[in-house]
């Protein structure tokens, strides 16, 4: 019989790190989950799978600290959320420094070809895409909490460090923003398919 998320955890903690059993039954468990959510947040694969990584890796690390204040899915997920964020921001950072050297490149040749987008991102459709990338960082985080990796309005509030309340005001702001969005990307390409 398997153990619940609870029971594993608590046979982790004392296991980890000379034994790593429970470890790798966590891992086995909550790894799709954890890398879908990275890939929706990074929307590079390779990324994607580094953030997943380094999350495990500190699960590992911390398990013992965790206290069970909030579920284990929660705890881990805060983890997730953060070390996404984070790997965003270097994202961007890079970017923008590769754009400068792109701009400054094009000045100086007249046969600059730009580079090609993002390999490893995640089809759903262009419309839902481009709805998704008009939303503002939290508003996309939101709803890929919810819709992707399905926690909770809890867990959500948790993993944002906010009330009840305010998880489920920024859950449905996310979703007016995202209907929104989404109305005028579908009226550019012609109306909803």
């Amino acid at each position: 019989m398997a153990l619940g998320d609870d029971a594993l955890v608590a046979r982790c903690q004392s296991e980890v790190p000379y034994r790593v059993d429970a470890y790798r039954e966590l891992v086995r468990r909550f790894e799709p989950m954890v890398f879908g959510t990275c890939l929706r947040m990074i929307q590079n694969q390779e990324d994607a799978e580094e953030v997943c990584q380094d999350a495990f890796l500190q699960v590992f690390h911390k398990i013992g600290q965790f206290e069970g204040r909030s579920s284990f899915k929660t705890w881990l997920f805060r983890i997730v959320f953060n070390l996404s964020v984070r790997r965003r921001e270097n994202i961007a950072k890079r970017a923008h420094r590769e754009i400068k050297v792109a701009g400054e490149i094009a000045k100086h040749s007249d046969h600059f070809v730009p580079p090609e987008g993002a390999a490893g991102q995640i089809s759903l459709g262009a419309e839902v895409e481009e709805a998704l990338s008009r939303l503002d960082g939290n508003e996309q985080r939101v709803l890929i909490l919810k819709f992707v990796s399905g926690l909770s309005l809890q867990e959500i509030a948790d993993v944002f460090e906010v009330g009840l309340s305010a998880a489920k005001m920024r859950t449905y702001r996310a979703l007016e923003s995202f209907r929104d969005a989404y109305q005028e990307a579908t009226a550019r390409k012609g109306g909803p398919r």
